[in-house]
Formats: C-alpha cells, structure tokens, sequence
C-alpha cells in the first residue's frame, strides 16, 4: 500500500496542473509521480499532455517510455525512447534504456547501439558497460562482453563476481 504522504503528494499535483495546465513541468512531476506509484495510466495521461505542450521534450518522451512500459505497450515504449534519445543525443539514461527496452522484447542485436551510445557518452557508466557486456554475451560477442564485464567491475566494484 502507498504511503499516505504520496497519494496526498499526488492530490496536490493533480490540483497544480489543474491550476497550471500549461505549464509543462507541473505534468511532468504528476507522471512521476504517478509511476513512482504504479499508477501507468495517469502517468501515460501526464507525460502524453506534457508532449503537447512541449513536443521537443526529451524528458517527456522518455516518461512516455517509462508509461507504455508500465502498461506493457512495448512497441509505443521503444518508439518513445527513440524519440528521447534522438532529441537528447548526450543522455546517457535515454540511450541505455532504449537498449533495455530492446532486451524486454528479446531483440538483443538491437540492444547492442544504443548500450553502446550510452557508454560512448558517459563512459563511467558502470551499469551500462554491464548490460552492454551481457547483450555481447547473449549475442555470442564474447571477447567484447569480457571486456565490458571488466570495465563494470573497474567501475563499480559491487559488479565484479
């Protein structure tokens, strides 16, 4: 069960875009908001008005994402991610979620560009170097996802086994 705290948090946001319906950002925490609490279908409402508003958000599209993803609607989700990611091409979070995305459906190879972008980006990305490292597994690039799995480790010590 939700804390009271956030279903009284999720009131006042509600009553502040009601208030502010254009104002962007007031969507956005509500879609947050409403996913932190599972709730994708307001979530999904939220971020697709904050879209409107704004259609060269790419942290509304990638709430988007996050909405089809709750709701199980991976097509919209990886079309969306895709949408962050080329409005935001230095977002490191947009590229390696569309690569998780890519995993969701089993599309591995598919995975592997965008995995690649977001540790081309940031390449302190620990999290991302160890999916990356598992895709090349799975799609039989083992000497690569050696040296993925290493860099993880390098990078964050909890990675290594």
């Amino acid at each position: 069960m939700s804390d009271p705290s956030d279903t009284e948090s999720i009131k006042h946001l509600k009553e502040d875009v009601s208030n502010n319906p254009e104002d962007i950002q007031a969507h956005l925490k509500l879609g947050h908001a409403c996913l932190k609490e599972l709730n994708g279908t307001e979530a999904l409402d939220a971020f697709q008005k904050a879209t409107r508003l704004q259609p060269d958000c790419a942290e509304a599209y990638f709430g988007l994402a996050k909405s089809f993803d709750a709701l199980q609607r991976y097509d919209e989700m990886l079309d969306a991610f895709k949408e962050a990611c080329w409005l935001k091409p230095d977002w490191p979070e947009a590229h390696y979620n569309l690569g998780l995305g890519y995993m969701v459906v089993g599309l591995y190879e598919d995975a592997l560009e965008p995995l690649k972008e977001a540790v081309k980006v940031k390449p302190d990305y620990a999290e991302a170097h160890r999916v990356l490292s598992l895709v090349y597994k799975l799609t039989g690039f083992t000497e690569l996802s050696e040296f993925h799995k290493k860099e993880a480790s390098r990078l964050n010590p909890d990675f290594a086994e």
